[in-house]
């Protein structure tokens, strides 16, 4: 309890020190969140032109693309806001950096997942929330549709990241996952073939990102599931951590 009340303290000074290490380079931080924001809106952009020439495709309207993106990149960019080091933890163990950590007097896991602030996800996070005050969403319902979608990334990229510490090298097969889980996300269900969604409702987890906190927003029900989901995604990635970590042998120690 007293390592969990040291970390409880020391978080909020953990993410300033990543913040302002992201922003001794403001020009470069600047230049990261405002490139994510343009990216957003040019593509959402080609869309609107699309849909301005095909207004509805298999039930799917303009405006549902828009919650849906705004939901799929809110997520990732609140993974990257404040759990960021998921996404480098693969590379910790490959290169036995991890070792280093290991002493530290505070609860290990939450502290690793806070080791990175990447400013491309403020710049999601940001676009996202523009995103949904322009479409009048039920803020209550958004933002803990949100929370539970970035659960979900997070408990995903956990469990995969945790195979190096079996062994696997997955270092850089994790941006490779982040791409296509992003794309995924940002499709509507309707396109996919059933077999298909399955799998991404399931080990794939992209509905949950995207479609699914859109409808959980739209029709205020469903956040409950969501939630569930996601902290059901966070325990196995958890458990995939701690039974890895039990086994873990440095490179060349």
């Amino acid at each position: 309890m007293e390592a969990w009340s040291r970390w409880f303290r020391a978080w909020p000074l953990l993410l300033r020190s990543r913040f302002l290490e992201a922003w001794q380079d403001p020009l470069g931080f600047w230049a990261s969140v405002l490139a994510r924001v343009i990216n957003n809106s040019l593509w959402l952009l080609v869309f609107y032109l699309f849909f301005l020439r095909f207004p509805e495709v298999r039930g799917f309207r303009f405006e549902d693309l828009v919650l849906t993106w705004a939901m799929a990149f809110g997520a990732f960019g609140l993974l990257q806001a404040l759990w960021g080091g998921v996404l480098g933890l693969a590379r910790l163990a490959e290169t036995g950096e991890l070792e280093v950590h290991l002493p530290l007097p505070v609860p290990l896991l939450p502290y690793l997942l806070s080791l990175r602030l990447q400013p491309t996800g403020l710049g999601d996070l940001l676009w996202s929330l523009s995103v949904l005050a322009l479409l009048g969403v039920n803020w209550f319902y958004a933002l803990c549709a949100l929370v539970g979608a970035s659960l979900v990334a997070l408990g995903f990229f956990l469990a995969l990241a945790s195979t190096s510490l079996w062994g696997l090298r997955v270092q850089n097969l994790l941006p490779v996952a982040y791409a296509g889980l992003v794309q995924f996300a940002t499709w509507p269900p309707s396109v996919y073939k059933p077999t298909i969604k399955a799998l991404l409702l399931s080990l794939i987890p992209a509905f949950w990102l995207g479609p699914l906190p859109a409808r959980a927003v739209v029709e205020g029900s469903g956040l409950a599931t969501l939630w569930g989901f996601g902290l059901g995604f966070l325990t196995l990635g958890s458990l995939a951590f701690w039974l890895g970590l039990r086994r873990y042998i440095a490179p060349g120690g």
